[in-house]
């Protein structure tokens, strides 16, 4: 998982065109297509002079207009735009859920991989960040996955599994209560990197219980794992 950038090791600088600047360049590109003082080289084929003049510029104004659309939206939620200019920033893979207020991606840690989301409450200035296991828990195995997690949860101090009986959903949830405070990267940093390190840290255990292992033999491997001082998060 990338944290930092590279230096180039080098004195030459680069400025980079704002989102803005970038949308205005597209529309005079656009506004000169349409031009009537502009007319493709006649060197060209007629289909490609056609496509400069007529398709293109359409085409541009539609990108152009989803683009706005993006940004109008991202304006109406801007905890998660912060998260997705932290992920972007790490150079995470990612998928945006906008109407649904949900970032998704996915993890590979040491003892296995699976599932992540961040998801806003932009009306109570809440951050969740959510592990979630790739498989749901079987009807036999809830029972014993419900008196694991509230052993593990009572010597948590950061965060908290959570199963969802019904259907065997099981998550680990860390979160941010931002109600006057200046959200900053490294919080969001620090909730993403617990809930990960915590995740993997006790998959070991997970995953005895649903190979049908006892909520002890769960147990005593997470602590030997934890004994055993080999397992970390960068």
């Amino acid at each position: 998982m990338r944290e930092e950038g590279m230096s180039a090791g080098s004195d030459q600088s680069f400025e980079i065109d704002s989102p803005d600047e970038i949308l205005e360049k597209f529309q005079t590109l656009s506004s000169t297509l349409r031009s009537s003082s502009y007319e493709p080289s006649p060197m060209l084929s007629e289909r490609i002079r056609s496509y400069l003049k007529d398709e293109l510029p359409q085409d541009i104004d539609r990108g152009v207009e989803k683009l706005y659309e993006k940004e109008s939206s991202f304006e109406k939620s801007p905890l998660l735009e912060n998260a997705r200019d932290y992920l972007e920033d790490n150079e995470w893979n990612f998928e945006v859920l906008l109407d649904h207020s949900t970032i998704a991606l996915g993890f590979e840690g040491v003892n296995g991989d699976w599932h992540c989301m961040i998801q806003t409450r932009e009306l109570e200035e809440q951050m969740i960040f959510y592990s979630s296991l790739s498989e749901n828990i079987s009807p036999n195995r809830i029972d014993t996955m419900m008196r694991f997690i509230t052993m593990v949860n009572y010597r948590l101090v950061v965060g908290n599994f959570e199963l969802d009986v019904t259907d065997g959903e099981l998550n680990y949830k860390t979160a941010l209560d931002l109600e006057s405070v200046n959200l900053k990267h490294n919080m969001i940093r620090n909730i993403i990197h617990t809930n990960l390190a915590t995740f993997d840290r006790h998959l070991p255990g997970i995953q005895i219980i649903l190979d049908g292992g006892s909520t002890e033999q769960a147990m005593d491997a997470i602590e030997k794992d934890q004994s055993s001082g080999t397992h970390s998060m960068s």
